[in-house]
């Protein structure tokens, strides 16, 4: 832009520190009444402004007698500006003349105009005109700007929660609140952030802190919008986002060629609409390896997540995943509770579409076995994209079809330069793409033994390559012109003898990974050996460490592992090596619940682990339950593996300890089949007291997500089997099964009934243990409670204190809650908060988050009845917060008790 004094790009900027610059270097301006007379004229851009006014503003409020004064101030600015000076002489005043793009307020403003308002909020450096002093200035004129920038601000932050991305806005909401406390709008918006996070509790309380500071300092309710919002949170009305999934596995390392098919893959991204895709080929010609490359390379683009699923579709070890099992492991990673996940597939795939709906996601279906198998999973109406890998052809998709045929020369030479370097490449190395027919596996397997023999020429690898060739005597596996079966066999005859075993062996693991400790077990090795032998396979490219610390390999391979074992080993080796697989795992579930679970389950005849067996041992629950997580599909897998080589034992007791990780993760809808054919297993070894401690389970998992009838049908089963091989212990605990789920579909009386002759039964046994009879004695207070008759409930309960010995903390807190609860009913709140308070107390100790939260909700219904509107406001908080974070079916009823509260209290 032209000025007096030159041509010359000049800024200024008024929302922060005063600031100017020339040709992009600052410009000093000095300190002063120069500063604020450029600040009072730039936040007039372009508009006459008075002697008066600017006399009034530059000492002050306090001018001096002399107007000459102000023309030396600014002579002052107009030399210290130089060739960036805006100020204009005007009759009776100035002017500072500044083009759109020079000043900051006025881009603010374009960009507000624009509803670009990211960018305008950007241009904010606060606190504003911090380098300027003057009273005036900062009372009269910043509180505008500021108020122009709050606006926008607020505009920015309504489109990102209209968007649903209220769990990104919380952190900067909850730090604007706490530098601006009496701003209601964002109060509001912060309320609606944590709604969106699914923490609704914390959004109450968060009006309760505005609405706190506004009636003690103002003396003011909150204003409608405000009190609009509060409104769509006790309703429930706002949709929460849940988390972000991030299923990728880990990045494929040296990825090289398929520029064709990842371009095509690209173009694909940013639409609006739902776009389907499918890239088919034989085995080992590299389509997860694609569709896994591509993935991550776009991760950023699909910012509502990305999802991922091995369908397993082709393993010949393994049956394919099921949709039910994908969808409940989607619905889990989207943030649903596995207690609200439905049973039904169809349920299932309803909620999960409603999650994704809107949303901007990728998912990646690798090895489908046919359309049939992935339809299930597709999204619906979304902007997501879906890319779904198969050998088969994948038609009535409606999808982009990528045909992935084997590498081409040019990239197949690439793919060995990027290992081997471009010196490496000889002669010999087009002969050795010929023997790898292309495919990308065979060309990795021979390039990392290449790596590992840098001292041999390329033709020599090749030479060994025919030998092997002419040695094999079923060469074709129909999945490439030339054997890859050629390729593993040289490869896996290159390995040490300890490698080369554990390889073979891995073929009888059922996956869908492995770890060290596990390998060991398998193996019989020490770890050091282990960590060796898995370290000479990483290197020999048969197996990768797809996750940190797990490794795994291609479905050709592991079909090639598990020829190897039938081949190489004998049949009393292969067994030991089954044996101590199994041990590995049952042991070290049986580790977690001796020493990590209050609620121990144990057996009287407690399993010995094979020799050479090393369980992994844990240093506390938070490490166990780590391991856990990590292990589920593994550990699933292998009592399945178990159940069907028909090994009896390992199947109920894996399943008996692999129930406290069902229960910590809530998969009992993925575990009932198993602990059925648990059940069996037990039933065929002739443990009849044992398969009626597994359908108690099953009756217990079957309630957990709802199907009421089916676990009461299975608790008579149970009572039943505990009858006839005469344990009324086991009556007992099947009966109290019988009376809670009676309870919770309605039928009061008939719970009161089976309770009570539970407890006669066992009054009638001589061996009756102290705590059974208060599990019996808490069964009927709490079947009683139900039919409000109060006064039997305290008799219960004085009973069930004069048994002998001290009561398990859950057990002392559970029969306090229904003291509570009938001292709620006989108009007694006093006295039922302080059995609450000590309820409270033993829950804490070792009591569920589920029993926390119930007994929270009836201090809330305690206080409440006191007269305490406050506390029982506290206490309904508490529970929703829970009730939230677990999603469970309970949270509106506690929603609608806080909704129920005059807004005054």
């Amino acid at each position: 832009m032209s000025l007096e004094g030159g041509t010359v790009t000049a800024e200024y900027r008024v929302l922060g520190p005063l600031e100017v610059l020339a040709e992009g270097a600052p410009v000093p301006v000095p300190a002063g009444r120069c500063r604020v007379l450029l600040a009072t004229l730039l936040l007039r851009p372009n508009q006459f402004v008075s002697v008066d006014e600017l006399v009034e503003r530059v000492w002050d409020g306090s001018p001096p007698r002399a107007r000459s004064s102000l023309h030396m101030v600014v002579r002052r600015l107009r030399v210290a500006l130089g060739d960036a000076d805006c100020v204009r002489t005007l009759p009776g005043g100035y002017q500072a003349s500044v083009g759109p793009d020079q000043l900051d307020l006025l881009r603010f403003r374009a960009l507000v105009g624009s509803e670009d308002f990211v960018a305008a909020v950007a241009l904010w450096r606060g606190p504003m005109l911090s380098n300027v002093v003057s009273d005036m200035v900062h009372k009269n004129d910043v509180p505008l700007v500021t108020e122009e920038w709050f606006g926008a601000l607020e505009r920015r932050i309504d489109v990102d929660l209209e968007s649903g991305r209220g769990p990104d806005l919380v952190a900067e909401l909850q730090l604007l609140t706490m530098r601006h406390p009496l701003r209601e709008v964002l109060w509001g918006q912060l309320m609606l952030a944590l709604a969106q996070s699914g923490q609704q509790a914390k959004a109450l309380v968060a009006y309760q802190q505005i609405r706190g500071r506004l009636v003690n300092q103002l003396g003011v309710d909150p204003g409608e919008r405000l009190r609009a919002v509060h409104h769509q949170v006790l309703s429930g009305s706002v949709r929460a986002r849940g988390p972000v999934p991030r299923l990728l596995p880990t990045f494929v390392p040296r990825f090289v060629g398929r520029a064709v098919q990842l371009r095509e893959l690209t173009g694909l991204v940013g639409r609006d609409e739902p776009m389907i895709a499918t890239i088919t080929g034989i085995a080992g010609v590299g389509k997860t390896m694609l569709a896994l490359h591509w993935a991550h390379s776009v991760s950023s683009r699909f910012p509502d997540g990305q999802l991922h699923v091995n369908m397993r579709g082709f393993d010949r070890h393994r049956e394919p995943m099921a949709p039910g099992d994908v969808l409940s492991r989607f619905l889990e990673a989207l943030g649903v509770a596995s207690e609200r996940i439905p049973a039904d597939v169809e349920a299932q795939g309803a909620m999960y579409r409603g999650l994704v709906v809107g949303r901007r996601m990728l998912l990646v279906l690798d090895n489908a076995r046919d359309a049939e198998h992935v339809r299930p999973l597709l999204p619906g109406p979304s902007p997501s994209l879906v890319l779904i890998t198969s050998r088969n052809q994948l038609g009535g998709l409606g999808a982009r079809r990528l045909a992935l045929d084997v590498l081409s020369r040019d990239e197949a030479r690439a793919l060995l330069v990027s290992r081997l370097g471009e010196a490496r490449l000889d002669a010999a190395a087009d002969e050795l793409i010929a023997w790898c027919g292309g495919l990308p596996l065979a060309l990795a397997i021979v390039a990392a033994r290449a790596a590992e023999t840098p001292q041999l020429p390329l033709s020599a690898l090749v030479a060994e390559l025919a030998d092997e060739h002419t040695r094999l005597d079923s060469l074709d596996t129909g999945d490439a012109a030339t054997s890859v079966r050629t390729v593993f066999q040289w490869s896996y005859q290159q390995l040490s003898a300890a490698a080369a075993r554990m390889f073979r062996l891995i073929g009888v693991h059922p996956g869908p990974d492995i770890t060290v400790p596990a390998a060991a077990s398998l193996t019989g090795q020490s770890a050091d050996e282990t960590r060796a032998c898995v370290l000479e396979l990483v290197r020999a490219n048969l197996l990768v460490e797809h996750v940190a610390g797990r490794y795994t390999c291609h479905d050709l391979l592991r079909v090639y592992a598990a020829d190897r074992a039938a081949a190489d080993e004998s049949a009393e080796s292969r067994e030991a090596a089954v044996e101590r697989m199994l041990d590995h795992y049952l042991h070290t579930l049986a580790g977690i619940d001796r020493n990590h679970n209050h609620n121990h389950r144990g057996l009287e005849d407690y399993p010995v682990p094979a020799a050479k067996v090393t369980p992994e041992t844990f240093d506390d629950q938070p490490a166990a339950m780590a391991w856990l997580d990590a292990e589920r599909m593994v550990i699933r897998g292998v009592v399945a593996y178990a159940d069907e080589q028909g090994l009896d034992r390992h199947t109920w007791q894996l399943t008996w300890f692999a129930l406290d990780m069902v229960d910590w993760f809530g998969l009992w809808r993925e575990w009932v089949e198993q602990v059925d054919r648990a059940s069996l297993a037990a039933a065929r070894l002739g443990d009849r007291r044992q398969m009626a401690r597994l359908v108690v389970l099953l009756a217990t998992g079957y309630a957990r997500f709802g199907r009421l009838e089916t676990s009461l049908e299975h608790f008579e089963i149970a009572n039943r089997i505990y009858e006839e091989v005469g344990v009324v212990a086991g009556q007992v605990r099947a009966q109290a099964g019988i009376a809670w789920v009676l309870g919770q579909v309605g039928r009061h009386h008939e719970a009161v009934e089976v309770a009570r002759k539970s407890l006669e039964l066992l009054r009638g046994d001589a061996c009756v243990t102290p705590e059974r009879m208060r599990m019996a004695l808490h069964q009927l207070a709490a079947a009683l409670v139900l039919v409000g008759k109060y006064e039997e409930v305290l008799e219960c309960a004085a009973e069930w204190e004069a048994q002998e010995g001290t009561p398990a903390p859950v057990s002392s807190g559970l029969m306090a809650t229904e003291r509570a609860r009938a001292f709620i009913g006989l108009g007694e709140p006093a006295r039922a908060v302080a059995e609450l308070d000590r309820a409270l107390d033993w829950f804490h100790q070792k009591g569920s988050w589920n029993d926390t939260a119930a007994t929270q909700v009836l201090l809330g219904d305690a206080h409440h009845g006191l007269g305490d509107p406050a506390a029982a406001r506290r206490w309904w908080t508490e529970a929703v917060a829970a009730y939230e974070q677990h999603q469970h079916q309970h949270v509106d009823h506690v929603r609608a008790k806080l909704a129920a509260l005059p807004e005054n209290w």
